[in-house]
């Protein structure tokens, strides 16, 4: 039966290829509509057929994946959740700890008291030669009377011609105190009486104050040599005892005094250098200044006292 089958299909194709082409177009036509359909069945089973082999075989792993994918995330929220609070938890230690150490410093830092010498500036005036001549004429007749009370003004005060200060003993003054206006020394206490003082100002031949010079540069105030400053008995001083191998020294430098009353921190302010000369084979400079303020014309002085800090007292 096969190869009647066989041998009527070859017969047939044979008769096909000799037969007119209107006749082969026909036949192609008939073949063609009646093997569409299972044609395209045949297309649309091998699709399903693919599609559905690859959601068995891919089905489950995308599943799985999935799967490992949100356990993966939740994971990983946990992990930065569990961060935070451990970031959290050393952040309050290191806070616990600074605050230990900020208390264990206090507790441990030495006592800052109160210095025990601080300075006080008791102002003055300069009484002019006529009231010096009333007190010291004054001032006779009050020893007369007074002395047997202990009231002695000292002789010297009432007996010299130099400037006198309507401030003594009584206000805690002592010799060799400077006397300066604003910052600028014009001189120091000679004699200190009860009530009135003597004064010589930085311009007498018999003044004598330790200094030291400085230069203003762009980082400040550079002090370098030390010396002795001399009144010239007119308007000026001179710095002596500068030696010839400390730094040069020009018109412009500052003199400052060395010494400052008890507890007294500003340095006290003598003048400006106008000349200064090193001669051949000198040892010592030779400098001339001029007072920052004539103490001719001074009216109102001060005068710096050492005086016992009242806070340490109380302490």
């Amino acid at each position: 039966m096969s190869k009647f089958i066989t041998i009527t299909c070859c017969l047939v194709a044979v008769s096909l290829g000799f037969s007119p082409p209107n006749v082969q177009s026909w036949v192609r036509s008939v073949v063609r509509d009646g093997l569409s359909p299972g044609v395209q069945f045949a297309s649309d089973t091998r699709e399903f057929v693919a599609a559905e082999a690859k959601r068995r075989l891919l089905g489950d792993d995308e599943h799985e994946q999935s799967e490992q994918i949100s356990i993966l995330k939740s994971e990983i929220s946990n992990l930065e959740q569990q961060l935070r609070r451990e970031r959290l938890i050393v952040q309050r230690t290191q806070r616990k700890q600074l605050l230990a150490l900020q208390r264990r410093d206090e507790s441990h830092r030495p006592i800052d008291p109160p210095p025990l010498i601080v300075p006080q500036i008791v102002q003055a005036s300069v009484l002019g030669e006529e009231l010096a001549s009333i007190w010291r004429s004054t001032s006779g007749k009050i020893l007369d009377r007074g002395r047997s009370n202990g009231l002695t003004e000292t002789a010297l005060v009432l007996e010299s011609n130099v400037a006198l200060l309507d401030q003594g003993e009584d206000s805690g003054l002592a010799p060799d105190l400077p006397v300066f206006a604003g910052s600028c020394v014009i001189g120091k206490l000679q004699h200190v009486g009860r009530w009135s003082s003597t004064w010589l100002p930085l311009t007498d031949k018999r003044f004598r104050g330790r200094a030291r010079l400085a230069r203003l540069t762009t980082d400040g105030l550079v002090f370098k040599g030390e010396g002795v400053l001399v009144g010239n008995g007119k308007d000026g001083c001179f710095l002596t005892k500068i030696s010839s191998t400390e730094e040069p020294v020009s018109a412009g430098d500052e003199v400052f005094s060395l010494e400052t009353p008890g507890g007294f921190e500003t340095p006290l302010f003598y003048g400006t250098v106008t000349r200064a000369e090193l001669t051949v084979g000198a040892t010592h400079w030779e400098i001339e200044v001029r007072p920052a303020v004539d103490p001719r014309v001074a009216r109102s002085v001060c005068v710096v006292r050492p005086h016992v800090n009242p806070k340490r007292l109380a302490n």
